[in-house]
């Protein structure tokens, strides 16, 4: 029987990058992974759907070209090929689960193929061989429901990571969802000519944002073209669609983007404590059963970036290295077009606290490079209490709004001040210079507007 340190069951970004810093410290340490590393942010989540955005937003561009002086295009004869932006798609993926791959070699982490089956706190079952473990890391992601679809023709139904796999786009599609994925899907398919249709059973698109970004995403998705049907969900089958509520709505395919539910193992002798369809953790990322740990999305957390950062959060936990997560500080990335991009408390979070607050708003339309780009929606907002001037978030709707938030991130972590930022001197022109002339708009100071 082979005994390890560490046994990481799933090899997304949370189980590859704890498995890392495990190897780093000095354990010996396995992943078990049952289908490629790198889970399904580099497979079929995070990067595929990326590269297909990135596609479809240089399509829409193009068609655009005579604005920027090129002469030439034919907009009737531009066609988007979803064949070659797959092949892209696909070779991005190789290189990134390559690098994954290396990096386990070169840590010297002992790749395990095939499903996990947690016999108890100590011994997992991979195939017929058993293993041993000190600790356990469970990181084995989420999956919209399926069972939801029970009168529905089952053909209808794609899953996301069989959409990314189609030799074709589909022609007219239903995206059922209505938070990131769902509408970062639903714009790509738009951009490309699909007709879309969305339904959400939430009030409104992405209901945990800022209320003037839930607004400017609902306004954005209905002017591309857009049907949505809000606090509302598919009643029964029609022939070639659906019925959303007592209306018909053609399509050809489903694409489920509905809630997430957390994908777990198989456990035999151990019960571990729930949080809903999620596993309870603690601030050190310890489930009920301290040798057990959890990260990512079996713990309600649907960012990569945040699964990376519990990884490591727990695996120095593991090693006596006792740091734990402010989630307040964590980003939030969003890649519609133009993308969104927060960190910290929005006005309604802020109200409920009775926090007394400023806003500093600052519009991408008037600002140089904007202009250059063509790309001039959007704002950012910084959210300061009013005592001190402390920033409390930064909200940034922009074409790059998921790199700059970065600064922001920084600055948060700082404890950083809209004077402070108000001084960092940006370059010039860069879109960039948006966050700073905010924070001078909340430190009263406003330049350029």
């Amino acid at each position: 029987m082979t005994t390890f340190d560490l046994i990481i069951i799933g090899g997304g970004p949370a189980g590859y990058v704890g498995a890392i810093r495990a190897a780093q410290l000095g354990m010996k340490t396995a992943v078990i992974e049952k289908a490629k590393m790198g889970g399904m942010c580099l497979n079929w989540g995070c990067i595929p759907s990326k590269a297909f955005i990135e596609s479809a937003k240089l399509f829409k561009k193009i068609a655009d070209a005579k604005s920027f002086g090129i002469d030439g295009i034919d907009k009737k004869a531009l066609k988007f090929n979803w064949k070659k932006a797959a092949k892209r798609k696909d070779r991005i993926v190789m290189r990134l689960v390559k690098g994954v791959e290396y990096l386990m070699k070169k840590n010297g982490v002992e790749i395990i193929n095939g499903e996990a089956k947690i016999l108890d706190n100590e011994h997992v079952m991979v195939g017929d061989t058993k293993y041993t473990c000190d600790k356990m890391l469970i990181a084995t992601g989420s999956r919209p429901l399926r069972a939801e679809y029970k009168n529905i023709d089952q053909k209808k139904i794609m899953e996301i990571d069989e959409f990314f796999a189609l030799e074709e786009k589909p022609e007219c599609i239903l995206v059922d969802g209505g938070r990131i994925n769902a509408c970062e899907m639903a714009l790509m398919l738009r951009y490309t000519g699909s007709k879309v249709t969305m339904v959400t059973e939430s009030d409104s698109l992405i209901p945990f944002l800022d209320e003037e970004i839930r607004k400017f995403v609902m306004d954005k998705i209905k002017k591309a073209g857009i049907t949505v049907y809000t606090g509302a969900e598919i009643s029964k089958d029609a022939e070639d669609g659906v019925y959303v509520g007592d209306d018909y709505v053609e399509c050809d395919v489903i694409l489920n983007a509905k809630r997430r539910r957390a994908v777990l193992p198989e456990m035999e002798e151990l019960e571990l404590e729930r949080n809903g369809h999620f596993l309870q953790i603690n601030e050190f990322m310890q489930t009920s059963v301290p040798n057990v740990y959890a990260a990512g999305d079996v713990t309600k957390q649907f960012f990569a970036q945040v699964a990376s950062a519990q990884a490591l959060t727990a695996v120095n936990h593991m090693n006596d290295i006792k740091e734990t997560l402010d989630y307040n500080k964590l980003p939030v990335n969003i890649y519609t077009d133009p993308e969104i991009a927060y960190v910290g408390y929005n006005e309604e979070q802020l109200k409920q606290k009775g926090i007394d607050y400023k806003v500093g708003k600052f519009p991408i339309s008037v600002n140089g490079k904007a202009m250059i780009e063509g790309e001039t929606e959007g704002f950012v907002k910084v959210l300061s209490e009013t005592k001190y001037g402390e920033v409390m978030g930064v909200h940034i709707v922009a074409a790059d709004a998921t790199d700059m938030i970065a600064e922001a991130v920084m600055a948060m972590r700082l404890e950083s001040t809209v004077d402070e930022l108000a001084r960092v001197v940006h370059a010039h022109p860069t879109i960039s210079e948006t966050f700073m002339e905010a924070s001078y708009v909340a430190a009263d100071r406003p330049v350029h507007i």
